[in-house]
């Protein structure tokens, strides 16, 4: 790991940088994205990321090629997977620019309709961290009505959840129930909590704008008894969000955020040794760059 961890230092030299940037455009979307991409530090950014996330995945297979038996043969890591679950992680309130920047690597480095479908779900995610929306519903809308992404949206290996998480994110954040149930019902039978859907569907009526029938489904979901008191806690929280006086968006945001963090650390606890500690080198890839 010594190559990529020298790399994440050149990467949390251009994340400083970057905080010396100055305010928001007033141009469109668009032009706002294309102006993103031109820019030094993306391209900066871009170029140190190819490299540490083609090192990271090879490191992983490496790995798991060693340690694989004849019955636990499992998918390898595609770069574009890696590019897009970096780029979700790093949405999460790190910096809204290289989650751009990520889903653009995941994109490009996508060859197949799966690793497709999920650098478009990033960066739909992606351009509603930046707040255009604009764009990523246009995304959402690729993905809802290309019938080659419905073939593959249940294709995804089980264990690596986080593709499942990606798309459903993805979904709710668009308002899509659907694929958001569809995507969460995976997980949630993979990790053993079946109530994750419930969870999806509270915060995708947020979205929807109807903050009543978020709080009232998440009011039901605090009385199942098979709850954690850990678990309780985060979807009290979540109420808590619904119920406050923060602005229809930033309301909306931070509700996905907490139950995309609380998501990714349940799947991260239930996945193999190996698969954990992938995550968790990603994770902090993503914390090291700011």
């Amino acid at each position: 790991m010594s190559t990529f961890n020298k790399l994440t230092k050149i990467a949390v030299f251009v994340g400083l940088s970057i905080a010396l940037i100055g305010c928001r455009s007033t141009k469109t979307e668009q032009q706002q994205y294309h102006e993103l991409q031109d820019g030094i530090f993306y391209g900066a950014y871009y170029g140190v990321s190819t490299v540490s996330v083609d090192t990271l995945a090879y490191t992983y297979n490496t790995v798991q090629e060693l340690n694989e038996s004849e019955n636990e043969l499992l998918e390898s890591i595609d770069p574009a997977i890696t590019h897009a679950t970096l780029s979700f992680l790093i949405g999460l309130g790190v910096s809204a620019d290289f989650a751009v920047a990520e889903s653009d690597l995941a994109y490009k480095k996508a060859d197949n309709p799966r690793t497709k479908y999920l650098a478009y779900s990033a960066q739909s995610l992606a351009f509603y961290s930046q707040g255009w929306r604009g764009l990523a519903k246009q995304r959402a809308d690729l993905i809802k009505h290309d019938p080659m992404f419905a073939a593959v949206k249940t294709s995804y290996p089980k264990d690596q959840l986080i593709a499942y998480l990606i798309l459903g994110s993805s979904a709710v954040h668009n308002g899509d129930l659907t694929t958001a149930n569809e995507m969460f019902t995976i997980i949630g039978e993979q990790i053993d909590k079946p109530w994750l859907p419930s969870v999806a569907k509270a915060v995708t009526f947020a979205f929807n704008g109807s903050f009543f029938n978020a709080v009232d489904m998440l009011q039901v979901l605090l009385t199942d008894p098979s709850l954690t008191q850990y678990e309780r806690a985060k979807l009290a929280e979540l109420e808590v969000i619904a119920q406050s006086s923060l602005s229809t968006t930033r309301k909306q945001q931070a509700m996905a955020n907490l139950a995309d963090n609380f998501v990714f650390e349940k799947i991260k606890s239930g996945s193999s040794d190996l698969y954990q500690q992938y995550l968790t080198d990603l994770q902090s890839y993503a914390k090291g760059i700011i």
